[in-house]
């Protein structure tokens, strides 16, 4: 072994030669070697006090810290403390010495890699005396330098000791998670308090000491260390926060989002055993003082910097820190009305306290932002985190309260700071990132947005009553709404001569859109009178305008892309999305009509207070229904002959959808959710006839006067006429209108703007509308002759064209027109299955009895013809889903599933995708997608009959096929491909369900799982399969037997939450198959096998393996513990074997603790199995009470099996 000088000398050369790029590679392989060689600690330390060379010194480090923790478990407990005494000695003495940073950063995580390694091996005074051991070197020192390292030290053990930052020890999480928990509960507050101690004290020296001094700048870098320190702390995951300490993937999860360090505006939640240190006085007045001298030119320095991250991270303690506050008796009665009357004093005395650091920061707001705009913008955009923080941790009482005190101290309230900030954001540029000069401006715009969003949105009072905002937030908010509303006419009228950027009306770009007009929605709520109305001008004015400029034939184009901004931002305002519930008038819109059900009983008491109440609903009634017709007539506009030439697709786009969102809120609701009166009588009877009479011949304009604008017909047809028809007060007065009749009778005929000029896609939607509307004939008669007289036409052309012979059927099926015909005749056949009626489903239901043979026909005519294929998988999907609800004959089921089997027969035998997926590996992957999509559609149709009603009788009777005929003579019942498949006795059901597994599992493979959606389609049959008919699948032929435990294998190991539930449970039925046939002597899997072994002993050690060494959720532990038992039961011989294999592999990391840990668990669980094997075994022969000992048995199991791999799995998670 070389001395200690021979390795300073070689990493002193090697680092000298690693500036040259000749001898760099080398140099390279030297200093690699050096950091893994053995007991070289010692040298560290050598070069370390003697080297010259501060890379030297660097690489010695990172040396010794390797060195430390793979030789730690031979090093005596003398050596290990005497080794930190040494560096800490080392860190403190170097304090001074600038060019050793780095060097110093590196040893002080050093020594908090060396506290926690030792953790769980120290006492409580032992680890104690590591900070005294710290605080008495430092002292001893004597220098600020030092000080300040001391500071560095504890910030390194906070971050070590945190889940999120800790370094990669190769230990369990059980350890970590430990570590963490002890260091809060010991330690963390006694760190948390010397920090602000130290704090205080530099601080103090800062503002005594001389501007520019040698002192001035020591003082500020103390006070900069223990302000890190202190946000460090709040940037703990506080047990606090969720009730229970915080898992490992928890703070993975929080990593991942960017939480580091310091906070950003994610809540702190320490508990309230934090309040009596975060919230005095004491903790916060020294920032007070301090900050002024931080101001100016000073604003950039690293003890501002840091100044400012504390206090955001201060602003953004919430939860149970702050005391609940106390409601008066008065306050109840009252409803809440007084939101600052509800105020706890402590929260509102930490906001007077924040308010009055950060407002200074941005206020007066215009001169600040052109000092962020020059050069520096750190101050003014914490500005806004500490705001948004602010709005988000505390409701809107505590701002209000917190408002009028440091409104009493001369400054600004935290309203009047968002509308200044936010109105200058905006005429900055703010709007959007294409019109801002800076990146930060747009975000900074939707943090005060997001502000604006929480102090706005009603408050729910004490007697469950909206209580409206403050008045000065309602006045400020008005203003801000007037700005934003400007501001985006500016950006509109400026991006309509841009180039059209795909993903701004697309995918995220949309999203973030909708999310940016919501916010901007509540804004203009705030005071509908005004807000509405300037809206509603707006639109009227950009309407002459546009008028005008037809006239005086000049470029339109700025005006239609404000119309457009202008219509949505209608609707946004109006109306909320209804996504997932029934579409009602915002809170904030009711409140301002008037609605009486939001109101607390009694607060409008006086004849005065009564007349003004009543007053100001007319008004805000009449301003709601002052916007709507606005909105409304701005989306009629295109029914004008004269605005024809400027109207664009996409001014119609936008108003079509704004109709939609309107009319799905305000049109005829039902009658358990009314409007309000005022509103009723302006949108109900003979004026809400009208409209829809309006929408409906706007949605027939759309179609015929825009064709190939699919955007357009994607709005009409899919947002638009669906809103029509979902509700039966519309469709009671939609059959009536002759606008709704004349575009019915125009499809009905096969009108060619709505077939040729229609999408596939969206003749399917139309059809499926029309077919809805149905529902509001009042007779039983009605409704199938109107769908009967829909599709007559339709099912005339399907059924003409497989009249022909055999060989003009095949010349015309290769012919483009014929091929499009079909598809758009399928397409619109799916629209009306989907939208089957109980009153319409038996005209519906003749129609497709009447089609079924010709459909086969079609097929085996266009088999080469790939779209034509997956519509009629798709046909039949649809079919099988929409009406077999409502079948009730036996005879009517079995004619649907036999047609299905029959369809699906052929669809084998044409082997489509078996020659293109054989052949060229360009055509392989050109054809990908389209083999995917029929995959997908045969998956789809089958999930969709094992899920229905067809599927009931056959599983409870298991009824065999038996002499029923198939629909159509192609193939007899007893078709040798299709016996080949199930064996004689399966049912219809057990069959159809084959034939596709016979489809599906050649064609199956790893790629194609990687589809998500056919992934969940495969495993949720698969699942299907296997606990419903897990003899037929045994029986399965080898090869596709073997493809199917493949893609079940592939299943349990990824990491799709869908496929492994999925995958679980349908190993659990083909278990308890097996466990069952080896009790009555049944072949169960014999025939099958998994390589040299077993199909039960491979999935037995698999989920051994899942469960144990890999991190499995908890719910998908009970899960396998249904498979598992089964799976031992079946064949116990192999669980010894078995056992020793899993421990082997649990040790592989070089942990003997996690072998011998695994080992005793499954032999536990082993003893278990023994112990009850006899009662599970007698279980089922028992009857009810032998069922009864089965479920306590397995249940036992799932307990036993849960317990244990919560024991060791942190044994085996390794960080």
């Amino acid at each position: 072994m070389a001395s200690v000088e021979e390795y300073c000398t070689a990493v002193e050369r090697a680092c000298h030669e690693f500036q040259n790029s000749a001898t760099q590679a080398h140099a390279e392989h030297v200093l690699l070697l050096f950091r893994r060689s053995p007991g070289i600690i010692p040298a560290c330390r050598h070069i370390l006090e003697h080297s010259g060379s501060v890379e030297a010194r660097f690489h010695a480090a990172c040396a010794l810290r390797e060195a430390l923790l793979r030789e730690w478990a031979s090093l005596t407990a003398d050596e290990r403390n005497g080794l930190r005494t040494y560096l800490l000695q080392y860190v403190l003495v170097h304090a001074a010495e600038v060019q050793l940073q780095v060097v110093r950063s590196i040893l002080e995580g050093t020594l908090a890699v060396m506290l926690k390694r030792g953790w769980m091996e120290t006492s409580a005074e032992g680890r104690a005396a590591f900070f005294q051991e710290l605080d008495a070197s430092a002292k001893t020192v004597g220098s600020p330098a030092a000080q300040i390292v001391s500071l560095q030290v504890m910030e390194a053990v906070v971050s070590e000791f945190s889940l999120v930052t800790a370094s990669a020890l190769g230990l369990s999480w059980e350890f970590h998670e430990n570590c963490r928990n002890q260091l809060e509960e010991q330690f963390l507050r006694q760190i948390f308090e010397h920090a602000v101690h130290s704090a205080q004290q530099a601080a103090s020296q800062v503002r005594t000491a001389a501007p520019g001094s040698e002192a001035a700048a020591g003082a500020a870098s103390s006070a900069t260390a223990a302000k890190k320190l202190m946000a460090a702390v709040l940037a703990w995951d506080f047990k606090a926060t969720n009730s229970s300490f915080v898992s490992a993937t928890a703070a993975i999860t929080a990593a991942m989002s960017g939480r580091k360090g310091l906070p950003d505006t994610t809540q702190v939640k320490p508990g309230a055993h934090w309040a009596d240190i975060l919230l005095t006085a004491a903790t916060t007045d020294w920032v007070i003082t301090l900050m002024p001298a931080l101001q100016g030119p000073a604003a950039a320095s690293q003890l501002a910097t840091a100044a400012r991250q504390l206090v955001v991270a201060f602003c953004c303690l919430a939860g149970d820190v702050f005391p609940k506050p106390t409601v008066t008796s008065a306050v109840a009665a009252a409803g809440g009305a007084a939101n600052a009357a509800c105020a706890a004093p402590v929260a509102v005395t930490h906001v007077v306290q924040m308010l009055r650091l950060v407002l200074p920061w941005c206020m007066p707001a215009q001169q600040v932002l052109k000092q962020a705009l020059a050069g520096d913008e750190g101050q003014l955009v914490d500005a806004c985190r500490a705001l948004a923080a602010l709005c988000a941790g505390h409701k809107v009482g505590v701002l209000e309260a917190a408002s009028s005190a440091v409104a009493g101290q001369q400054q600004g309230s935290i309203f009047t700071a968002l509308e200044s900030l936010t109105c200058s954001f905006l005429a900055a540029g703010g709007v959007s990132a294409a019109s801002s000069t800076e990146p930060w401006l747009p975000d900074c715009t939707e943090m005060l947005l997001e502000c604006w969003s929480g102090l706005l949105a009603p408050q729910c009072g004490y007697a469950m009553t909206a209580v409206p905002p403050p008045a000065q937030a309602v006045e400020c908010a008005t203003r801000t709404a007037a700005a934003v509303v400007e501001a985006a006419l500016k950006d509109a009228a400026a991006g309509a001569h841009e180039d059209a950027d795909d993903d701004e009306d697309s995918g995220a770009g949309a999203v973030h859109q909708e999310e940016w007009m919501a916010r901007v929605a509540v804004l203009l709520r705030a005071h509908p009178v005004a807000s509405f109305n300037q809206l509603a001008d707006l639109i009227g004015s950009k309407q002459q305008a546009l008028a005008a400029a037809a006239a005086a034939r000049q470029d339109p184009s700025e005006l239609l892309e404000q119309l457009y901004w202008l219509v949505r931002m209608a609707a946004h305002a109006l109306a909320d999305s209804g996504i997932g519930e029934i579409p009602l008038p915002p809170e904030a819109v009711l409140l301002a009509v008037g609605d009486s059900s939001l109101t607390a009983p009694g607060a409008v008491t006086s004849p005065e207070q009564q007349q003004a109440s009543a007053a100001s609903a007319s008004a805000g009634a009449a301003a709601v229904e002052r916007l709507s017709r606005s909105l409304l007539e701005l989306t009629a506009v295109c029914l004008q002959q004269a605005a024809a030439a400027v109207v664009s697709s996409r001014l119609m786009e936008g108003s079509t959808w704004a109709a939609a969102r309107w009319a799905d809120t305000y049109l005829f609701p039902e009658e358990e959710e009314p409007l309000p009166e005022a509103l009723e009588a302006a949108f109900g009877d003979q004026s809400g006839l009208n409209i829809l009479d309006m929408l409906v011949h706007v949605a027939q304009r759309c179609l015929v006067a825009f064709p190939g604008e699919i955007e357009l017909h994607r709005q009409v047809c899919h947002t638009l006429l669906p809103t029509l028809v979902h509700r039966k007060p519309l469709c009671r007065r939609l059959i009536t209108l002759s606008s709704w009749q004349a575009l019915a009778a125009a499809f009905a005929r096969r009108d060619v703007h709505l077939t040729r000029h229609l999408s596939q896609k969206f003749q399917r939607a139309l059809s499926r509308c029309l077919c809805l509307a149905a529902s509001g004939f009042p007779d039983a008669a009605s409704p199938q002759q109107y769908v009967t007289g829909l599709m007559a036409e339709t099912v005339k052309e399907a059924m003409e064209l497989p009249r022909q012979s055999p060989q003009q059927l095949a010349a015309v099926a290769q012919r483009a027109d014929v091929q499009l015909q079909v598809c758009c005749g399928l397409e619109v056949l799916r629209g009306a299955a989907a939208g089957t009626l109980p009153s319409t489903f038996p005209a519906l239901l003749n129609m497709f009895n009447s089609l079924l043979n010709p459909l086969l026909t079609l097929h085996a005519a266009f088999k080469h013809v790939a779209p034509v294929v997956a519509l009629l998988l798709k046909l039949a999907d649809d079919i099988v889903e929409n009406l077999s609800v409502y079948m009730e004959g036996v005879q009517q089921k079995e004619q649907l599933l036999n047609w299905t089997l029959q369809l699906l027969v052929q669809y084998r035998d044409s082997n489509l995708w078996q020659v293109s997926l054989q052949t060229a590996k360009s055509l392989k992957e050109d054809r990908a997608a389209e083999q995917c999509r029929d995959l997908r559609a045969v998956l789809n149709l089958l999930i969709h009959i094992t899920q229905s009603d067809l599927s009931a009788e056959e599983e409870d009777n298991m009824r065999p096929l038996g002499g029923i005929a198939f629909v159509a003579p192609l193939a007899a019942p007893g078709d040798s491909a299709a016996a080949a498949v199930a064996p004689e006795g399966t049912s219809v059901i057990a069959r159809v369900v084959l034939v596709g597994l016979n489809i599906v599992l050649p064609l199956i493979n790893a790629e194609l799982l990687k589809f998500p959606k056919l992934a969940q389609l495969y495993y949720s049959l698969l699942s299907y399969m296997l606990e419903v008919y897990p003899r037929a699948v045994a029986d399965l032929e080898p090869s596709h037997f073997g493809s199917l435990m493949a893609t079940l294998e592939w299943g349990l190991l990824g990491n799709d939450v869908v496929a492994v539930h999925c995958s679980l449970e349908g190993l659990a039925g083909l278990a308890k198959y097996q466990y069952e046939s080896v009790q009555t002597g049944g072949r169960g899997l014999a025939g099958q096998s998994a390589g040299n072994r077993s199909v039960v002993s491979h999935f037995q050690e698999l989920l051994l393996r899942r469960l144990l060494l890999e991190d499995t959720p908890q719910d998908m532990v009970e899960l396998a513990a249904d498979a598992l038992l089964p799976l031992l039961l079946a064949e116990p011989a192999n669980f010894g074997p078995l056992s020793t294999a899993v421990a082997a592999a649990a040790g592989v990391n070089g942990d003997p603790r996690a072998s011998a840990a695994v080992a005793n668990a499954l032999s536990q669980l082993g003893s278990w199995l023994q112990t009850h094997s006899e009662q599970l075994a007698a279980g089922p022969a028992n009857g009810d009470a032998g069922s009864t000992m089965l479920r306590t048995a397995a249940r036992q199991f799932r307990q036993r099996l849960s317990q244990m791999v919560a024991d060791i799995r942190g044994l085996i998670r390794l960080r």
